[in-house]
């Protein structure tokens, strides 16, 4: 592929080399060299450096960003949950859809009856939706097989998915999302099955990165968790949770202690879990895109974790329950919206933050030699990416030497 050259951007916004400044230029272009960032800013200054006959692609005066980063998602699974939707329009709460048998358990009957190219084709088809809504790397749990070999199966899909596709994927065992139906009566049954087969069989092949518990109400406890997490990590793995989406079982804290790298919803949080988060480099993330989903009125309190020193990431959680949308753009407006965030807080919280907790922040710090995730949109300035709303304003995007328009 021919080297890239963005012209005529209207407004060009990046991060400091430390991470800690959001810089925005007027008048800019970009220039990669074989996948990696060469040059950028003044457009004189980058056309000066050029060489050769690069592919332009001309901005016509519009933003340009780093492209986003999803740290939450639950990219593969099968089947549907639209009439789970209806149920709750109509007044079910989504715990007691799953307590009537619906919930995550549906969709693991579901995907356990797809097989893995089913899976995968599924799985690419998101993929290429979530590029063109401007994201380029992505973390995507399993959880929705619960037995070994559908859990094998899960994260082997997303292995091949992601093969050769322009999306980078991170992957996160979930076993501990639900107990299955078959462990109804025995959870230590199940329990000793994730620490005893399950993370072993998964360590031995090697793909999956993380380990991820849904600790909450109507989930898994925090010594549960707290005993899969050590096995987890005496294999080797990184660990992520999800917490206090539904209440808070303090389990934050045993999260940070054992080292997790990001804890994840948070909406019941308080301060002394925000301060937990802080004191041990975790990221928070948060899922607004949920909140509204599942029509409630509480959501994660941005200003308290920013206050109290913490790093924050907003992620999609896109599932097939609780937020059926990929697209962070759309998850942005809810940010502005309800949680009260800026433009610029909405962009550190969908592209570093989020690369920090997946151990790749440097890849979004711009500099000479670091991989091109760039997103070219059809507004002009950062504030105008939240203010059309339910539009994706993504017109093109370029990872490493493609552009993907």
């Amino acid at each position: 592929m021919p080297d890239t050259l963005i012209t005529n951007i209207g407004e060009l916004v990046y991060f400091s080399p430390s991470g800690e400044k959001l810089i925005r230029e007027k008048n800019c272009a970009l220039y990669v060299v074989d996948g990696l960032i060469r040059s950028f800013g003044s457009q004189d200054e980058v056309l000066s450096n050029v060489s050769g006959n690069p592919k332009e692609i001309d901005a016509r005066g519009c933003l340009v960003t780093p492209s986003f980063v999803d740290c939450h998602t639950h990219l593969v699974f099968a089947g549907k949950r639209a009439y789970e939707f209806r149920r709750r329009i109509e007044g079910e709460s989504y715990l007691e859809i799953a307590e009537r048998g619906g919930g995550i358990l549906s969709t693991v009957r579901s995907t356990r009856e797809a097989s893995e190219e089913q899976l995968v084709e599924i799985a690419r088809r998101r993929l290429d939706g979530m590029l063109r809504c401007g994201t380029s790397v992505v973390e995507a749990k399993s959880g929705y097989g619960l037995t070994t070999e559908d859990e094998l199966k899960m994260l082997s899909a997303t292995e091949k998915a992601g093969r050769d596709h322009p999306i980078e994927i991170i992957p996160t065992f979930l076993g501990a999302h639900a107990t299955p139906q078959e462990y109804k009566e025995d959870r230590e049954g199940y329990v000793d099955l994730i620490c005893d087969e399950m993370l072993p069989a998964i360590k031995e092949q090697g793909i999956a990165k993380y380990c991820d518990v849904f600790c909450d109400k109507g989930a898994f406890t925090v010594n549960e968790m707290e005993r899969i997490f050590t096995r987890a990590k005496e294999l080797g793995f990184e660990l992520r949770a999800h917490l206090n989406e539904f209440e808070n079982l303090d389990g934050v804290r045993v999260a940070c202690e054992l080292g997790a790298v990001s804890v994840d919803h948070l909406t019941k949080s308080n301060r002394d879990d925000a301060e937990a988060i802080k004191d041990a480099d975790c990221v928070a993330v948060l899922l607004p895109g949920t909140t509204f989903f599942l029509g409630e009125s509480e959501y994660a309190d941005y200003r308290m974790f920013k206050g109290e020193g913490s790093r924050v990431a907003v992620a999609s959680d896109f599932n097939p329950g609780s937020s059926m949308c990929y697209c962070l753009q759309s998850v942005a407006i809810i940010c502005a919206v309800y949680l009260g965030m800026t433009p610029e807080e909405i962009l550190r919280a969908m592209t570093i933050e989020p690369a920090y907790s997946l151990g790749m922040a440097d890849e979004f710090l711009w500099r000479e030699g670091v991989p091109a995730r760039v997103n070219i949109y059809d507004v002009e300035t950062l504030e105008e990416l939240i203010y059309p709303w339910g539009v994706n304003h993504v017109r093109g995007v370029v990872v490493g030497d493609g552009y993907f328009s």
